[in-house]
């Protein structure tokens, strides 16, 4: 039994080594991302591990077949950017790591909530661009305990942002398509997404991106949400239409923005040796913004999550070989 880890970034190399010296499986890696060329690299392996945003193609899928890899196992949670019929017509399973940490991010989007409603980045740009450090009126903030946060998403993620901004004091409510059947009255749901644009002074998504939510946040949403309001997105970038985003904090639609995901997130982006520079317009328009917060997607990067992906990941794959069915299937 031997697998194949793409896409391995230098953190996550000791918990791959020290995983498959416990097991006593060969686990080769690479920091290539899996394509159509670079699955060839994966020939005579039973499985492969990999994290990504790009896409996971048809024609990828084809190669696994020709090649005999039957195992996929996501170290993430996301599948959107999987073809997942192709996947099942050409005999491959997948699956992923539903919860590798849900604090990590959880407390990611709490911090740049503080960020914003603090202004942290009205003080940065003083000393950054003015080369100025005083103090100044235009950094007043406001408690999080002063707001109501609308929580979009009741997932495992979702519920640890709620216990979190409930510690601050904040009030909570939430919207999910499949809401919970017992919250333990922790929090209320809303009556609507409407209630939620509406009512709320941060907004934290915490959703899968699908079909039905992709640019979900567009101009007629930011037009009802409140011109002090700030957006966090740590879920997916599809679900927030950038331009129509970028125009908003522009024009005083609303107050800030904190944004872990991007649309259209290239391999670049997830590449941790990489040295090349920047060149997405969007992204150095929302860094130029003191009310905006821009991060490469770094939400869930802390030491129990990238332990918990790695050994999550190739727990499935060595579940998978022995035949049995691992609880993290995705059908």
């Amino acid at each position: 039994m031997k697998f194949i880890v793409y896409n391995v970034r230098d953190d996550e190399i000791p918990f791959i080594e020290k995983w498959g010296k416990y097991h006593g499986i060969e686990v080769k890696y690479t920091t290539t991302t899996l394509n159509q060329e670079t699955v060839e690299e994966a020939a005579g392996f039973d499985g492969i591990s990999c994290l990504q945003t790009i896409q996971y193609s048809a024609e990828l899928f084809e190669s696994f077949k020709r090649l005999g890899i039957k195992y996929l196992s996501l170290r993430n949670v996301g599948v959107d950017n999987i073809d997942l019929p192709a996947a099942k017509a050409n005999g491959v399973k997948i699956t992923n790591v539903p919860a590798y940490s849900p604090e990590s991010i959880a407390e990611f989007a709490v911090m740049m909530s503080l960020y914003l409603s603090r202004k942290v980045g009205y003080m940065r740009q003083q000393l950054d661009q003015k080369h100025e450090f005083h103090f100044s009126p235009n950094f007043m903030g406001r408690l999080i305990s002063e707001q109501t946060v609308g929580v979009i998403g009741t997932g495992r993620i979702g519920q640890a942002a709620i216990k979190l901004f409930k510690g601050l004091g904040a009030k909570v409510i939430a919207y999910d398509k499949y809401p919970l059947k017992n919250t333990d009255n922790s929090f209320v749901y809303a009556k609507s997404l409407e209630q939620i644009y509406q009512e709320s002074d941060i907004i934290s998504i915490h959703m899968p991106a699908t079909d039905d939510n992709y640019h979900q946040f567009n101009h007629e949403v930011f037009e009802q949400m409140k011109d002090t309001a700030i957006l966090i997105n740590t879920a997916r970038g599809s679900i927030v239409d950038t331009d129509d985003l970028i125009f908003a904090l522009q024009s005083g639609e609303i107050a800030g923005a904190g944004i872990d995901t991007i649309e259209n997130e290239s391999a670049d982006l997830q590449d941790s040796r990489s040295t090349k520079k920047v060149n997405d317009p969007d992204v150095l328009k929302m860094a130029l913004m003191p009310n905006v917060l821009v991060t490469p997607h770094s939400a869930f990067h802390t030491s129990e999550a990238v332990k918990n992906m790695i050994d999550i990941s190739l727990g499935n794959l060595e579940t998978m070989v022995n035949g049995k069915t691992p609880k993290d299937l995705v059908d």
